[in-house]
This record gives structure tokens, C-alpha cells and sequence, in this order.
């Protein structure tokens, strides 16, 4: 009881004389290292010693004499018919064919030659996990055609040759390999025709009315998301740009300490000496971001997390091929999303980074430059070397 209570009211004098002070701490105070050792069974009065990292000032305004890249991604027209070709084939139909090609989805029967050998009915078939050989084996096969084959070869690893023959990869190993299969059944994916249908599946009904229209949004919505890309990249070279203008001087050992602490033995010096610069530059970052936000009185509404969380939301339900959802379903989802404590969090630091970076955008000198996707790459390519 003694020491817990000695420890609650240390913690709030620490605390209290932050907060009358103002100090700004980089993370947490820690016991000083020339604290004496104490006897709680026979001491009567104590004395403790902490240490506290106090950051760095930030002298920084962001004006036009502040240069920074702005890559915009030049969209092609491979990326607007890859995407065209992908609504296609999402909206597309299962038809029956009479002979095989590459990509159809083939269900056939699968016998042992020898009496009362093992065998399939509607086994599930599909060349593009076969070896090229073996493909030509089956291309333009009839429904009802027969052809001898060794399934072992005939699929890439056992692990498929067991889920196609539906045994365990241990069965598989005690049986014979050749079997005889036949064709029961050939299915493939009709594309959606490039019509009114197809424009009200993708967008909403009535928001497209001719391929042209059409053609134009699939561009637009491939720009959106280059340009996330694009902030991305212009996130990285602010970063850079701003810590190097301000060159903010870190209390490193403690920093380093601190880490070592709180790492609870999942870190060792020398791994804490391997990530520090890069904990370091983040920190600075951070510290710079602190400050424009302070500055300029950037604050983060409800309104900033759901519109973040609505994004999330979308770029979910965009991965399988749902771009028009209804708002007050992206609501709901974003809703859903922001009640997870971990989330918000995440959230938050994310509206507020994008805050500061607008504010950026609109007052610092952009350097405009529209470059290919390979040339964007590119840049990150550089760095990692």
C-alpha cells in the first residue's frame, strides 16, 4: 500500500508539473539513472530523480520560398481498357461451350482404367493452373470427349492434384496417377456488352448515358486513385523538405533509453540503434506537423474522420468491383469503422497529416511535373537502393 500510494502521488506531482509549466515532453519522464536505491521497509522520507526529454522548438513558416515536386501519373490508354476490360468480365455472364479455351471453367469425370479404381464425378478443372503442355493437351476437347492423362503431371503441385482427385495429399501419394478423364460440362465467362446496362451496373442508373461518358468516368476514377499516389509521393517529399529545413536536435540517449524501456524486451540496443534514424525522422515529422497545426489553428472535426473513413470504406468495397454504393451504406460502414478505438486512432493521425498537407499544397511552391507510372516507380526505386 505504501508503495503504491508513494508511486500515485510521484505520477501526479510529475504530471502536474508538466502541465503548469507547458512543457512539451518527447515521450514519457523516466527514473533518472542516478537515482539512489530505496528501502521501503525502513525509510521514512524519499526522494526520486526523473528525467524528461523536452522537445525541441519549431521555427518554421511555410511560404512560396519553399519548392516542393508534385508528380502527376499519366494515365494510359492500357490502365483505361485494363479497367474497361475488368468491368466486362465482373458483369459478365457463365454461358456453356462446346470445345475448350484457355479460360473456361471445366467439370469433368476422372476414372482409374482398372476395375474398381478410384474416381470423380464433377471434378472442377481449370487450364490456366496447368503446365502450357499440358494445355494444348485438353484446348478445343468437345463436351464428351475422353483423354488418358497422369494428373500428377498434369497439375503444377499435389497440393491441387489432391483438391482436383479430393483426397489428402498422403492418398494421393498411394494412387495410381493415370487416369482417364472425360468432359461433362464446359463454362465461360461472356463479357458484359458495353452498353446502358453495364453503365448503370458500374455507376448508378442514369449517372453515365454513352460510352463516351462512360470512357470519361473509367479515366476519372483511375486519376482519383493515381492521385492518392501522388500525395503519397508529395507526402514523402515534404517530409524530407521541411525536417531538413528545420534540422530539429533530439535528445537521442534518452530517445534511445525510452525505447529500450517501453520496448518491454521486445528490442535490444543494437536493433534500437538500427531503426533509430528513421524513429527519428518520423518524430521530427511529427513535430513539424504539431506545429502547422498549432499554427494555422488546423483543428480535426467528426466530419474529417467519417469523410476518412468513408474512403476507407469505398476503397473496400471498389476491390470487389462495387463502385457505386449508396452513401448512406459508406455511412453506415464508416460509422462501423470509427467505434473501433484502434481505428479512430489511425483515423485521426491520417486527418490530421492530410490537413497540414493541404494546408501545404496551398501556400508552399509546387513543382508541377506529369510523369509516366514506370518513371514514378521509379523514384521509389532510388531510394531503396
Amino acid at each position: 500500500i505504501l508503495v503504491d500510494e508513494i508511486f500515485k502521488q510521484m505520477s501526479e506531482a510529475i504530471n502536474k508539473y508538466i502541465h503548469e509549466n507547458q512543457i512539451r515532453t518527447l515521450g514519457e519522464p523516466l527514473p533518472s539513472e542516478t537515482t539512489k536505491p530505496l528501502d521501503f521497509d525502513t525509510q521514512t522520507e524519499f526522494e526520486f530523480s526523473y528525467d524528461l526529454a523536452v522537445a525541441p522548438e519549431v521555427n518554421l513558416t511555410v511560404d512560396k520560398g519553399i519548392k516542393i515536386p508534385y508528380y502527376t501519373i499519366a494515365v494510359t490508354d492500357e490502365e483505361k481498357k485494363k479497367r474497361i476490360d475488368g468491368y466486362l468480365r465482373y458483369y459478365g455472364k457463365m454461358i456453356s461451350a462446346d470445345t475448350i479455351a484457355i479460360d473456361d471453367l471445366v467439370t469433368v469425370d476422372v476414372a482409374q482404367s482398372k476395375e474398381g479404381g478410384y474416381s470423380v464425378e464433377g471434378a472442377m478443372l481449370s487450364l490456366k493452373v496447368m503446365p502450357e503442355a499440358k494445355q494444348k493437351k485438353l484446348l478445343g476437347l468437345a463436351v464428351g470427349a475422353t483423354i488418358d492423362l497422369d494428373v500428377r503431371k498434369m497439375l503444377t503441385n499435389d497440393a491441387d492434384c489432391a483438391a482436383f482427385l479430393k483426397v489428402t495429399k498422403e492418398q494421393l501419394l498411394e494412387l495410381d496417377p493415370n487416369f482417364t478423364i472425360t468432359v461433362k460440362e464446359i463454362k465461360r465467362m461472356e463479357q458484359a456488352e458495353i452498353n446502358q446496362e453495364l453503365f448503370d451496373k458500374v455507376y448508378g442508373e442514369g449517372t453515365v448515358t454513352s460510352e463516351t461518358e462512360f470512357c470519361a468516368k473509367v479515366e476519372a476514377e483511375i486519376r482519383l486513385q493515381l492521385a492518392d499516389e501522388s500525395d503519397y509521393r508529395f507526402l514523402i517529399d515534404t517530409r524530407k523538405k521541411l525536417v531538413d529545413k528545420t534540422k530539429l536536435a533530439l535528445p537521442e540517449a534518452f530517445l534511445k533509453r525510452w525505447l529500450l524501456m517501453t520496448s518491454e524486451g521486445k528490442m535490444n540496443e543494437e536493433q534500437i540503434e538500427k531503426e533509430f534514424p528513421r524513429f527519428a525522422e518520423d518524430l521530427r515529422w511529427q513535430l513539424i506537423e504539431g506545429h502547422l497545426l498549432r499554427q494555422q489553428n488546423l483543428e480535426i472535426q467528426e466530419e474529417d474522420l467519417l469523410g476518412f473513413a468513408k474512403k476507407m470504406a469505398l476503397q473496400q468495397f471498389a476491390m470487389y468491383g462495387l463502385s457505386n454504393m449508396p452513401d448512406e451504406h459508406l455511412v453506415n460502414f464508416a460509422k462501423n469503422i470509427l467505434e473501433r478505438p484502434e481505428e479512430r486512432k489511425r483515423i485521426a493521425e491520417r486527418a490530421a497529416e492530410s490537413k497540414v498537407l493541404d494546408y501545404i499544397k496551398g501556400v508552399a511552391t509546387l513543382e508541377q511535373k506529369e510523369i509516366s507510372g514506370e518513371a514514378f516507380n521509379k523514384l521509389f526505386e532510388k531510394e531503396a537502393e
